[in-house]
Parts: structure tokens; sequence; C-alpha cells
């Protein structure tokens, strides 16, 4: 038998990679779907949080185009100042939650399937997607705050739109499932293919000198990150794909009584758990479509109460930046007794009031703690993330002056850092521009699925 030598395989791949040859030929020879697509997004979550937004402490203070300078775009967006090449802030974008919605849990159950009532054989779109992807499903988590959990915005397919799936709301049973599904990483297996990706990346080290045109090197260059991404998968992320089981657990796991004021501190540490649960299965391979609910929108059963520190902070510097309390009076004296009575659901029924303005700024400090996580793990560049809510103008049940950000690289699919003005904020169909009907067909197109079985999903946004 005739023995290659690291030098005659080095020239071969050279004379490959001159020739153009090389790039089919890697894919031949990881017999695997190799994540090396352009202008595609890899994986995707869907992140609501509830009850709105305030409009006019949300809205970006410019109108559209291009995003320019580091300043904050608004009190609800501030977390995200960082993050501006990375966002498309959708203004005015109609929520399309189906006719006859008029109440929270309505809402919620039409915000990813387009209709509140839609059919046992229809699904919502993270499923949509999901289906067409792989057989991993959807990751689908949440972080409820009552005993009531019944108001969910994922639907599986061949379930009725009253009896959805409640999320894994236990960060820790979710990470241990998660830690099982990782199987045995020290396996034969695992540690040939481990060799076989290192060999082959040895060998790219020297190709970076053949002479290339620009879209040859380009693409060369694409499938050397590919074959890292893969190389880390065999080896399960080089045992960086750890879940932490010690992590918090579901309070209402085993009980049906209110939280007590120590436990209401709570609500962003399980947040951030199911953040970090969710990117560590992204980082695995073990799914590629996740949604995380956090709360609901009734919340008069599953009270979230936002007097916890990190929000409580926010509604002071709410009212540092001279934003007043609906209720009159002494700001800091209405909102103390706003979060002594629990109100949390009544503040999404006013949004001039503080707490309201400081809880939206929070939810979009977590978008801005999953986009750091993403990027830590080498993820953002080819991750999209959806984070929305169920109704538009805080004060009225609908979907007009909805609020959405898309975050993320999406394979180089979107042209981030921008703001489109998507309407008017009416409820009036010949004035709207576009709604999530078409932003949800933009997202599934963006993640390779063009062939929807439900053809609503239009796309046509971004």
């Amino acid at each position: 038998m005739t023995k290659i030598t690291n030098q005659s395989r080095r020239k071969l791949l050279i004379n490959m990679a001159r020739s153009g040859a090389l790039l089919p030929f890697v894919g031949q020879m990881l017999g695997q779907n190799v994540y090396a697509q352009t202008g595609m997004a890899q994986r995707v979550l869907f992140l609501y949080y509830p009850n709105g937004v305030v409009p006019y402490n949300w809205q970006p203070s410019q109108f559209d185009g291009s995003i320019g300078g580091s300043q904050e775009l608004s009190f609800g967006l501030g977390p995200l100042a960082n993050w501006h090449d990375r966002l498309i802030i959708l203004k005015n974008l109609t929520l399309d939650i189906g006719s006859g919605a008029g109440a929270h849990y309505n809402d919620m159950r039409g915000i990813l399937t387009g209709n509140k009532d839609i059919s046992t054989g229809s699904a919502s779109i993270d499923h949509l997607i999901a289906e067409q992807l792989g057989s991993e499903g959807v990751l689908s988590l949440g972080v409820r705050t009552g005993p009531k959990s019944d108001i969910m915005i994922s639907k599986p397919r061949n379930v009725t739109t009253t009896q959805r799936p409640i999320p894994n709301n236990d960060p820790r049973d979710v990470a241990t499932k998660l830690a099982l599904g990782i199987g045995n990483v020290d396996s034969p297996q695992s540690d040939e293919m481990r060799r076989t990706y290192e060999a082959i990346l040895a060998d790219f080290d020297s190709l970076a000198n053949a002479t290339l045109d620009s879209v040859r090197r380009a693409k060369l260059d694409m499938h050397e990150n590919a074959l890292k991404r893969l190389k880390d998968q065999s080896s399960v992320q080089v045992g960086e794909c750890v879940f932490n089981t010690n992590v918090l657990a579901d309070p209402y796991a085993n009980s049906s009584q209110e939280l007590n004021q120590t436990e209401w501190q709570m609500f962003p540490h399980l947040c951030r758990a199911q953040i970090d649960n969710i990117v560590g299965a992204f980082s695995c391979g073990l799914h590629r479509v996740a949604t995380l609910q956090l709360s609901k929108g009734d919340e008069n059963g599953n009270l979230v109460n936002y007097s916890f520190d990190e929000c409580w902070q926010m509604a002071q510097q709410a009212i540092a930046q001279g934003i007043q309390s609906s209720q009159g009076g002494d700001p800091v004296s209405s909102m103390t007794r706003w979060y002594n009575e629990f109100a949390s659901h009544s503040a999404s029924h006013r949004p001039g009031d503080v707490p309201h303005t400081a809880q939206v700024r929070w939810y979009h400090s977590l978008l801005a703690y999953t986009l750091e996580q993403l990027n830590n793990k080498g993820l953002l560049d080819d991750t999209l993330v959806v984070m929305f809510s169920e109704v538009g103008d805080g004060s009225q049940h609908g979907g007009a002056a909805g609020a959405v950000t898309l975050a993320g690289g999406a394979g180089g699919a979107l042209s981030s850092g921008r703001i489109i003005h998507c309407g008017n904020g009416s409820n009036e169909s010949q004035q709207r521009i576009w709604g999530t009907h078409q932003l949800f067909g933009d997202v599934a197109r963006l993640m390779g699925v063009n062939s929807l079985p439900e053809p609503y999903w239009t796309g046509g946004v971004v």
C-alpha cells in the first residue's frame, strides 16, 4: 500500500484548493451536513416577554435607517447600546394575533400562530420551522412565576389550541435532561472524529499560502470555520458543553402557593438560567430552535412581582431621567405604593407608570445577556434571536404598534444595525404595512425553510 505523507497530502489539498475542487471534496469527506452555508441562520430563539412596551419610552429616537452612534436609543432599549450593530429594531410592527383577540391570553395564543384558534392539525411558527430542520424539535422553556401556567405561546402539531403543553419551567430539570442528551463524550468514535478534523484543519493552515481568488478564499475560510464547529461538536465543545445542574429549580414545581418576598428575587436568576440552558443546547448541537416564554401576559393568576432589586434600580433610573408615574404625586412614593400592592398586571394597562417602564428596560437587559452568552460561545454570528411581546401599545389589548427586536448575525443573511418603521401603529388593515405574518415568514426562510405549509407566513419585512 502506498503511504501518503503529510507533505504529499498537503500538496494535493493545495492543488485542489487552487482548482476549486476542495470545497465539494470536504463536504463528501465529512459525510454529514456541514454548517457552512452562507446567507442562512443556523439556529433561532423566540424570546417572549409579557405586557408589551411603553411606546414612547421604548420607541427609538431615530425614525428609521442605520443606527448611528452608541448612545441609548431609548430608555427601554438602553441595555442594548453595545449591540447596535447586531440589531434590527422593528417599530410599529402589527402583531397578527387573529380575529377576536382582546385579552392577554388570547393575544398570547395567537402571537406565534397568527390565530389564537388555529386548527389542531396546525402548529406555531417555531414548530413549523423545527419540523423541516430535523428530529430534535423545539426546545420549549419557560419561567413561571405563579401556580398557573395554562396560556402557552407555542403550539405543536396535533394538539388543541387550549391544550398546548406547558414548557419546562424548571432550569435544574432542563439542565439535567440536556446533559443526558450529550451522550458519552469520551467514546472511541468521538475521539476518532476529533482526530480526523484536527488533521484536516492542520492542512488548512498551509492552504492560506495558496494563490486563490477572493471568492475561493472566502469559501475556504467558510469551510474551515465549519470544520472547527464540527470538531468541537465531535468532542462536545472540547469540555465546554456542560450544563450546570446546580442552578435554581422551579419554585412552583411542588407548590400551589404564592411566592414570598424573598422568592420574588428569584425571577431574574431563573430567566438567566434558562438562557444559559438554551445557549448550551445550541452550542452542543442538541437543538436549533428554542422558544422561551417569560411568564404570561394575563398575570392576575401568574404574577410577576417586579420589585426584585434589578428592576427597582431601573425604576429609580427612570425617575432620575424625568419619567413620571401616571398615578400623580411624588413618583417615588407612587412607585413604592404600586410595588406594595403587587400590581404588575395593572401597570401593563397604564403605560406611563414607572414600574412598567422599568420592567421593559429589564427585559431588554435580558436580551443583552442572551447576546453576550451567544457571543461568548462563538454562536452569535449565525444565530437569530426574535424578541417580542403579545400586545403592542401597553394601554390596549391589541396588535397595534408592536415592538419587535431581531438580534444576531443570522449567518450573514441580514443587514443589521438598522431601524425599520413598519407602519403608523393603527389596527386598520388599509393603513398597516407589515406584521408578524411577514416577519416570521422571513425568519423561517433565514433558517432555510422555504416551503411552509401555512401560506400566510409570507415574508418581506427584512
